[in-house]
């Protein structure tokens, strides 16, 4: 009974401490910091009010499309105004972007973002297709 308390209580304080450890080890070896209202701002998104002000990696937001154009100058082509986006921290410096829509016709768009030390994004390149094992 005793052990199971004692190892109980271990793994709770490492629990406890990982998340800030990941974190401060993320900062330690350069991650870029990438907010989501500029995010979001950069890519013409339309903000709501629950968004969170840190992307942490890992973290994916849902929001609405509010300028094509915007969108379109990173890769978001093909989409109207009001389609839904999400988008999420892949990586320390890249973030992948899906906007989808049903009307007027059924559309996807996705991309993958490279966001530099200053904040500015470009466009990933895709990966090569996998070869299936034993191929």
């Amino acid at each position: 009974m005793v052990r199971g308390v004692m190892l109980l209580s271990v793994c709770s304080v490492v629990l406890a401490a990982s998340p800030a450890a990941t974190r401060a080890q993320s900062q330690q070896q350069g991650a870029v910091e990438i907010s989501v209202k500029s995010t979001v701002e950069k890519l013409g998104l339309k903000p709501t009010g629950n968004l969170p002000d840190d992307f942490e990696l890992g973290r994916s937001i849902t929001v609405s499309l509010a300028d094509p154009a915007k969108a379109a100058k990173y890769g978001i082509v093909g989409m109207h105004e009001g389609a839904r986006v999400t988008v999420t921290r892949v990586a320390p410096d890249r973030i992948r972007v899906e906007a989808d829509e049903l009307e007027p016709l059924p559309n996807k768009s996705t991309v993958t973002l490279k966001v530099a030390a200053d904040g500015s994004m470009t466009r990933a390149p895709d990966r090569p297709p996998q070869k299936p094992p034993g191929a």
